[in-house]
């Protein structure tokens, strides 16, 4: 076997989610090999200037929604991908509903197969559980044997090929997916809530943008979680709620925490630096859901990140066209429910929480790698910065300052609904399993350098016993 390449990252301030020091990284091929004070002396084929940035874990997007085999005006595994490694994103996991879905093992199987195809990060994967009488119990089994990372349902109505679960179906879900040991994700907004909510406001020839947020206010939110957490508490079921956006929520999710029902959650940028000013601005290209909130609720979502009771940030990854969304202008329901943002999620939650509330670097680790890497069970070798571990790194300037433009958009669709916000916190170099995969430092503009199948899929259990965890 060839010998692995060494690579010294020298110079940089090394983040973990238990604190930062000044140190040296020798990385031997794809795993950390020595974390040094001074690594000077060490022979290496490449040798990384970082002084002057932070040298931190890669991050995990726990909630992607790619498309593979990649549909020509939507997203796949290589363009978004690309952007992932671009905004210093490592890891994804990558969601069910996507076509074509992962409701069954066997497409689990094909899923997993066309990661090593075209992926760029490494992929993780939800398996799907929808309201179907023909989904058995043991096909959810089925799924979590072949490497299923999590679980994931709608409660309020998705699509035709991945439709929402009642609370029966819900009960029964869980009941089965308890015994496994994993997260089951759900979606939480009342589906009866959002359909009267649409009917109403557009009964009353409502299309302007906030008709949109009107349609499913916060309660909508809270309704679902309180039902979850109830169904939750009675099968001993682990469940994760995907992109809170409701701080009555989230006082559910923290009472439920306290009194011993396992239960973890999750928030998006969208939630934390855009509001009902952006929607009512960008029209269709802010429509998703949950929808974007009232400047109060922002505020009352930042407490529950600043205080931990969210777990963790994800981006809700998906592409849409110019076109698509554009239609939201006339009439807001007529956009498609989603917006891009694997590539800024990493820079936009750095400039709002560590720039702009002074958060710790070490909580920021915990919300952005560690956290997922433990829930989704992809822990040591992903999420922190440990010998043995996975050299997954991103190399961030603190204190360079720039502007999001659509026009260095990696992903497919070439927009980003934060376009023209100035962000403190660059990205410039990241770097999954010991190979330089992005390089803003790089000459040309050809700043991905990675080869789409470079990617690598990651069972449950991946990080389990193979790597020192931080002291």
């Amino acid at each position: 076997m060839p010998t692995p390449v060494r690579t010294v990252v020298a110079g940089g301030t090394v983040v973990t989610e238990h604190g930062a020091v000044r140190a040296d990284l020798v990385l031997e091929g794809e795993r950390v090999a020595t974390i040094a004070l001074d690594a000077a002396d060490v022979a290496a084929d490449e040798r990384i200037d970082a002084a002057g940035l932070l040298v931190l874990p890669g991050g995990i997007d726990a909630h992607t929604h790619f498309w593979e085999p990649a549909d020509e005006l939507l997203e796949g595994f290589a363009t978004g991908g690309a952007a992932a490694v671009a905004g210093g994103i490592t890891t994804v996991v990558e969601m069910p509903q996507a076509s074509p879905t992962t409701v069954t093992a066997a497409q689990f199987r094909d899923k997993r197969a066309r990661v090593g195809v075209s992926a760029i990060a490494d992929t993780a994967l939800w398996g799907g559980v929808i309201g179907a009488p023909d989904q058995t119990a043991d096909e959810l089994t089925a799924m979590a044997a072949e490497g299923a990372a999590a679980y994931k349902s709608f409660m309020a109505s998705s699509s035709r090929s991945f439709p929402a679960v009642d609370d029966a179906q819900l009960l029964a879900a869980m009941t089965a997916i308890a015994p496994t040991g994993l997260p089951y994700g759900i979606h939480a907004e009342n589906d009866a809530l959002v359909k009267a909510g649409i009917a109403g406001l557009r009964a009353g020839g409502r299309r302007d943008p906030l008709a949109h947020a009107e349609s499913r206010p916060p309660l909508v939110e809270t309704v679902a979680v309180g039902t979850v957490l109830a169904l939750a508490e009675a099968t001993g079921c682990w469940v994760h709620i995907c992109h809170v956006a409701s701080a009555g929520a989230l006082r559910l999710i923290a009472d439920a925490r306290a009194r011993g029902v396992r239960v973890t959650c999750e928030t998006c940028p969208q939630y934390l630096v855009l509001d009902t000013d952006d929607l009512q601005r960008l029209a269709g290209f802010a429509r998703c859901a949950p929808a974007l909130r009232e400047p109060e609720e922002v505020a009352a979502i930042w407490d529950a990140v600043l205080d931990e009771t969210v777990d963790l940030i994800c981006s809700d990854h998906c592409g849409y066209t110019v076109a698509s969304k554009a239609a939201g202008a006339d009439d807001i329901f007529a956009a498609p429910l989603g917006l891009p943002g694997v590539q800024t999620l990493l820079p936009a939650f750095f400039d709002a929480a560590v720039v702009r509330r002074g958060m710790g670097l070490a909580q920021f680790v915990r919300q952005i790698a560690a956290n997922p890497a433990r829930i989704f069970g992809l822990y040591p070798r992903k999420g922190t910065i440990a010998v043995g571990g996975d050299a997954d790194l991103v190399l961030l300037d603190p204190r360079r300052e720039w502007e999001v433009r659509d026009a260095d958009a990696f992903h497919r669709q070439p927009w980003t609904p934060y376009a023209g916000r100035r962000l403190t916190g660059r990205v410039v170099r990241t770097i999954r399993r010991g190979e330089t995969v992005y390089d803003d430092r790089a000459s040309g503009a050809a700043r991905i350098t990675a080869e789409p199948g470079s990617g690598r899929f990651l069972p449950r259990g991946y990080g389990e016993g193979d790597a020192d965890p931080p002291a």
